[in-house]
């Protein structure tokens, strides 16, 4: 009897492997990607050590945090713009090879100043590394559902630099002393330009454009402004003049900004893009994603270190089944994508989100376990959402402009995340201000005693210029170890309260983004659903009689 073979007609389209240069592409990419998630975190160990080291306050020691997040958020549109003009590949070694420059200078610094500096110069070169990183990897995988599969394998590379930077960082510290941090970044950043050069394609914007010169400089000014007032405004006080002034500064200048690129021929920023309905609901939830995942990492480390004691590496310990579970979903939710498109992945990565996030809130007074399987709820639902999402946004413009959309993604991380620190840290500690001086006042029945400790303990649970998942501890500390034990009782379920409505605030949030993705996401994308008829109509001319292998 002879054997029927399949119909073409019907065999289902195969996945199309990933060519060498693609490879080599996403390797290139990774390890830049890696090294500056990697030291925007790695740092925050390493603090006290510095601050022994240089013996100066905490004011100044704040900076060396602060430059790095500010310098990135400045620079990200000027990067993604020069990327769009000059070549992505071409921007990309540069700011791999002034990231590794930079991290000497980081490394040998003989004074805060000059590490501040230096710092600063990391911040702004890790903003053109990370826009011309996505970038170039949506230019080496055109087609949607392999762009998906690499924006997946991008995403899982920041989220393994997250999950073991604080640990790492803890290691080098105590091993090889604080300078060690920054210099472990040269053989990863030489090794990273050698590949980039040997196997990575240039990209660029064919089109004749010129740098728009004002419309950079209002984007800097209004995102430096309101970065800076964001980060500071929780350690002098969101009413201070200073802050008020940096807001009105920051959003004056970004009218302004509105203004000149509508009016521009050839703007830094198109924003008709944001005409596009599902484009702009993508980034309002990248914006909630990583204002919620942020905001709640701050507020819970704060918890474990300074009122139930962790140090740095046993938090960051903690830490690791979420940042593991993110790496993994990551990692596989590309492969959803391609089958299913973006709507699914991201409405279900937001269910889990508010899920984990209502679990901790349940679980928080009594279970530590039941916090880490929240926070691994969390990541679960944020790795769900960002590859889509960014997969979705980078779609839906045009190739020679994939600098500018990168930019536009990676200025909204930035922010969200930065925002997500003041707010969710600022909600926890002003709920702290208002309850622990009552709530002290059997234990600590004098005023002026009561008033310094309940200071003491507000401050600290301030992000202030930690913007980063583990900064150093500050456990709560007491001459009279039954007073200690005292304060610390009360002021965990203070604590506890406080995270509570801070959680609370990110849930009402992401329940808001997924009432609007509901409505506005498309059930199924133009681009995936062409990319499957092609797929199909490819498979059907490969599997016809006569077809050559």
């Amino acid at each position: 009897m002879a054997t029927t073979l399949p119909s073409p007609l019907t065999a289902p389209p195969t996945r199309a492997p990933m060519t060498t240069v693609q490879r080599f592409t996403l390797m290139a990419t990774g390890l830049g990607l890696f090294m500056i998630y990697l030291d925007a975190l790695i740092v925050n160990v390493a603090l006290p050590v510095i601050q022994a080291d240089f013996q100066v306050g905490e004011s100044g020691l704040q900076w060396v945090v602060t430059t790095y997040s500010i310098g990135m958020a400045v620079a990200i549109m000027s990067a993604a713009t020069l990327a769009d003009l000059h070549g992505r590949r071409k921007l990309y070694i540069a700011g791999i090879a002034v990231f590794t420059a930079s991290s000497i200078g980081c490394g040998m610094a003989p004074t805060l100043d000059v590490l501040n500096v230096a710092r600063t110069v990391q911040g702004i070169a890790a903003a053109t590394v990370n826009v011309t990183s996505l970038a170039l990897v949506s230019a080496a995988f055109p087609e949607p559902k392999q762009k998906a599969r690499a924006i997946g394998i991008w995403t899982a590379i920041a989220s393994t630099a997250m999950a073991i930077g604080p640990t790492l960082g803890g290691l080098l510290v105590q091993t090889s002393g604080w300078r060690s941090i920054f210099l472990v970044n040269v053989p990863v950043g030489i090794v990273a330009v050698f590949v980039t050069l040997r196997f990575v394609a240039e990209s660029r914007d064919p089109r004749e454009r010129r740098f728009d010169v004002a419309g950079q400089v209002l984007f800097a000014l209004a995102v430096g402004s309101f970065a800076y007032a964001v980060i500071d405004g929780p350690k002098v006080g969101w009413s201070s003049m200073r802050i008020i002034a940096l807001f009105i500064v920051a959003f004056a200048a970004l009218a302004a900004f509105i203004r000149y690129e509508r009016a521009s021929q050839d703007p830094m920023m198109d924003l008709t893009l944001f005409r596009d309905r599902t484009y702009s609901l993508a980034i309002v939830t990248i914006f909630s994603v990583l204002f919620s995942i942020y905001g709640m990492l701050l507020v819970t480390t704060q918890y474990l270190q300074n009122v139930r004691g962790y140090s740095p590496t046993d938090t960051g310990l903690l830490l690791l089944p979420f940042s593991a579970t993110m790496t993994i979903v990551s990692l596989t939710v590309g492969h959803v994508v391609g089958k299913v498109g973006t709507r699914l992945p991201i409405l279900v990565g937001l269910v889990a989100m508010i899920i984990g996030y209502a679990m901790m809130i349940a679980a928080m007074p009594t279970s530590i376990v039941g916090v880490v399987i929240g926070m691994m709820s969390g990541s679960l639902g944020a790795a769900s959402c960002l590859t889509p999402i960014t997969s979705l946004a980078m779609t839906s413009v045009p190739p020679e402009r994939a600098g500018m959309a990168s930019g536009i993604m990676s200025a909204q991380r930035a922010i969200g995340s930065t925002v997500g620190f003041a707010v969710l840290g600022s909600i926890l500690a002003a709920w702290l201000g208002a309850t622990l001086d009552r709530d002290l006042a059997a234990a600590l029945p004098d005023h002026v005693e009561r008033s310094d400790v309940v200071s003491a303990i507000v401050k600290n649970a301030n992000p202030r210029a930690y913007v980063a998942e583990i900064g150093p501890g500050r456990p709560i500390q007491h001459d009279n170890a039954a007073l200690r034990d005292g304060i610390l009782r009360i002021t965990d379920q203070d604590f506890v309260q406080g995270i509570r409505l801070a959680l609370a605030s990110a849930i009402v949030l992401l329940a808001s983004v997924l009432v609007a993705g509901f409505v506005g996401f498309p059930r199924r994308t133009q681009a995936i659903a062409q990319a499957e008829q092609e797929a199909a109509q490819l498979e059907k001319r490969e599997e016809a009689p006569g077809a050559e292998p």
